[in-house]
């Protein structure tokens, strides 16, 4: 019988003689890598940043200015469809014209029956019955005339207190406010103070130069502006521009005149 060797046992402390060196050199050697790694950090520059370019801001377009209408030809005053055609010493309507849509105002008249354009008419209307509420009884004195009606009327001025008398209270045929079927000249109750320049202290007369802008008229002569609308004074006679039109004019000052407000000539006869 074979005689049984004992299996060989490694003893700890050699084990531990072979394993601990071999991780004390493992240690150290993470070590100095982790050392040379941090070293290399602190002494690399960091990278300049690449700056970012700022966009060109886009300049603010000017806006196109809008052209200045020369009012000596602007249609608005010219045109006969428009309600502020314009009609003074300045400036001749067409020969012969007449409006094509007159009508007769459903108003108390005067001295004839007269008719105005259809829009100026029904203005008209309101503002009577509208005065008739604060008492006001208005009356209508004069509307629409034609050319030859004025050729007459004038011609009669003339002839009684010469041409320059003529010009300052009527005007010449083709020249007349009255023919564009937009004026009308208002009285009162009391015939007395009809077209002259009284006319303003009557109840009437106040409540006109307070209140027909409202409807659409304006006072179409008013005081101390003789030079530029050619006439003088007259407290009486009223022209409808619209409503929108008068409230222009209206809140541009008082005695505030349609030469003025629109930049239109007026004035004396241009001969």
């Amino acid at each position: 019988m074979s005689e049984r060797k004992p299996k060989r046992t490694l003893r700890f402390d050699r084990i531990a003689m072979i394993i601990i060196p071999i991780l004390v050199a493992a240690i150290l050697l993470v070590l100095g890598i982790g050392l040379f790694t941090g070293k290399d950090k602190k002494n690399k520059p960091e990278p300049t940043p690449t700056p970012t370019a700022e966009p060109t801001p886009t300049p603010e377009a000017t806006p196109t200015p809008t052209p200045t209408v020369d009012p000596e030809t602007d249609s608005r005053f010219f045109d006969t469809d428009s309600y502020l055609i314009v009609a003074n010493k300045k400036h001749k309507l067409p020969e012969g014209y007449e409006p094509s849509d007159l009508a007769y105002p459903e108003v108390e008249m005067r001295y004839n029956n007269w008719t105005m354009r259809w829009d100026a008419a029904v203005a008209l209307e309101e503002m009577f019955k509208d005065a008739e509420k604060d008492d006001i009884h208005l009356v209508m004195g004069s509307g629409y005339r034609s050319e030859s009606f004025q050729k007459t009327l004038y011609d009669g001025y003339a002839e009684e207190s010469g041409i320059q008398y003529a010009d300052s209270i009527s005007s010449r045929p083709g020249y007349s406010d009255h023919q564009t079927g937009l004026a009308t000249d208002l009285c009162g109750q009391d015939t007395q103070y009809d077209l002259t320049q009284e006319f303003e202290k009557t109840p009437e007369g106040k409540w006109l130069a307070e209140n027909a802008w409202k409807y659409g008229f304006i006072m179409r002569y008013p005081k101390g502006k003789d030079k530029i609308t050619g006439y003088t004074y007259e407290p009486w006679h009223f022209r409808y521009i619209t409503k929108e039109e008068a409230k222009k004019i209206h809140d541009a000052g008082e005695n505030m005149t349609f030469e003025e407000f629109y930049g239109i000539s007026g004035g004396d006869y241009a001969d």
